[in-house]
């Protein structure tokens, strides 16, 4: 019997006992305190239903527990956004250098990018050809590093909806916690690469001016090359003279 059925038949009970539906006493038999009975039954009624109140807040209690204790594995949500190519697309600083002035050939999204614009490569091995070479590669490189960056950010939205779908779900505090703290560290991620994207917007403008530079230090070179073969040539002519 369910302890709160039972409850409800001893307080039945000890009403009929204070109505006097118990017997009376029969000679020679103990006399019965209907009264006290009646009491004791429902007190001890009283103390069934007081159990199964306290049983309800302790399961209440527990569950409150739960809410704010069970941990969150948030590494397990968006399962894709968990991947070095879109966290941190660029690549290592120490790399840079060479990608951006040309000396590292293009890989990757950037071959496809030099595939795309290249005509032709001099190998005369001229300091000029050697610059035309390099200026390639650097734009390539740069336009391939953009690229990436860009397609992790993609990645990254398409991801996006998996947290939401994740937080529309969550039953406990604890859980919109956790995926309010990854949805923040994602916004963290987006941050950095768009501070990235800038950093690589400054050195491509760097690295334009630097072509220019190269394309004026190159024509300086050679006209003054072209004016001391001139000297040279005709100091030979007055000499022959």
């Amino acid at each position: 019997m369910k302890p709160v059925l039972f409850a409800a038949v001893m307080l039945s009970a000890g009403v009929m006992l204070d109505l006097g539906a118990a017997p009376q006493a029969v000679a020679q038999m103990a006399v019965i305190d209907s009264a006290n009975l009646a009491q004791n039954i429902r007190t001890a009624a009283q103390e069934v239903l007081a159990v199964e109140q306290l049983k309800v807040q302790l399961a209440q209690l527990e569950q409150t527990y739960q809410m704010f204790t069970n941990p969150t594995d948030i590494l397990g949500m968006a399962a894709g956004m968990e991947n070095q190519s879109i966290e941190n697309p660029m690549p290592a600083a120490n790399a840079m250098a060479g990608l951006v002035d040309g000396s590292t050939s293009p890989a990757g999204a950037a071959a496809g990018y030099y595939d795309q614009s290249h005509v032709y490569s001099p190998t005369d091995g001229s300091i000029s050809s050697t610059q035309l070479n390099a200026n390639g590669n650097s734009i390539a490189n740069i336009e391939g590093i953009a690229a990436t960056n860009l397609a992790a950010i993609q990645q990254r939205m398409q991801e996006l909806p998996s947290l939401e779908s994740d937080l529309n779900a969550a039953s406990s505090i604890t859980q919109v916690d956790a995926i309010n703290g990854r949805i923040a560290a994602e916004s963290q991620f987006v941050q950095a690469q768009q501070a990235q994207a800038q950093n690589l917007q400054v050195l491509a403008g760097e690295q334009a001016q630097s072509q220019q530079q190269q394309e004026k230090e190159q024509f300086v070179e050679d006209m003054t090359n072209a004016s001391s073969d001139y000297s040279q040539a005709a100091a030979a002519d007055n000499a022959g003279q």
